[in-house]
């Protein structure tokens, strides 16, 4: 479609015989410059039908604007990226200078609910409280473990059977174990399963499972890449390994 003209003013007219000068005194100018011929409009004067050139530069401006569109798509992917190592890195150190189970817990939650900007977050840990180093008078530590014989934790095996973190919507009733009364407003939740080579019970091959929280239906949903929520589940799962009595430590007490 040809551009309507525009008006002319005198100091447009002006300048723009300063460019016509300026291109006669330097004719290499777009040989230099080449990617500014992808910009300009150089219509051909061939009435209605449109001559095969203009057809060629027409498919190669459209072909030039998406590869420029896919390449800042891919520069913001890379910053994100970077952005998301820089957390993940901060959270790493900050659970290995931990120096108790209530220390890993609140820095998990501070990092998740700050850094990551999760509406929830929980831990259960499928093991007997007895077996692991906690703050006994730290009512919140009290409510992370679900043992192997707990009935509720049937809920969950399903989950467990990917033997991979997954993502999508929770029944209400697992929303409100997990995450208390704010589940009734989570949308979407990832589901980390903790600990699958370091547990060696044959009930539940897992220490426990870390489930994140989000009011937005989007922001877990099946089709996404677990690749950093995997990452996170190992660095927590060994975060947790040191505070795990075994029952060889406990008969020997």
């Amino acid at each position: 479609m040809n551009k309507q003209p525009t008006s002319v003013t005198i100091q447009d007219a002006d300048r723009e015989r300063e460019i016509t000068d300026y291109l006669h005194l330097h004719p290499d100018f777009f040989q230099r410059h080449p990617e500014l011929l992808a910009e300009m409009d150089l219509s051909h004067q061939c009435g209605e039908a449109v001559s095969l050139i203009e057809r060629q530069v027409t498919t190669l401006r459209a072909q030039n604007r998406k590869t420029r569109a896919q390449l800042e798509e891919l520069v913001r992917i890379a910053r994100d990226n970077d952005a998301l190592s820089e957390r993940m890195h901060r959270l790493t150190t900050t659970l290995m200078d931990a120096q108790s189970l209530n220390d890993v817990y609140i820095a998990l939650d501070d990092s998740l609910r700050g850094d990551f900007q999760a509406d929830a977050m929980s831990v259960k840990l499928f093991i007997d409280p007895e077996a692991v180093e906690i703050d006994s008078d730290n009512e919140l530590m009290q409510t992370i473990f679900m043992p192997i014989n707990d009935p509720r934790l049937s809920e969950y095996r399903n989950i467990l059977s990917h033997e991979k973190p997954i993502c999508g919507k929770l029944k209400t009733e697992q929303l409100l174990y997990l995450f208390g009364d704010v589940g009734t407003s989570i949308q979407s939740t990832a589901m980390i399963p903790l600990g699958g080579d370091l547990c060696t019970s044959v009930d539940c091959p897992y220490l426990g499972v870390l489930a994140i929280g989000s009011r937005d239906p989007q922001r877990f949903h099946p089709k996404m890449g677990t690749l950093f929520l995997s990452h996170l589940g190992d660095i927590l799962s060994r975060a947790i390994k040191p505070y795990i009595i075994h029952k060889d430590d406990l008969s020997g007490t």
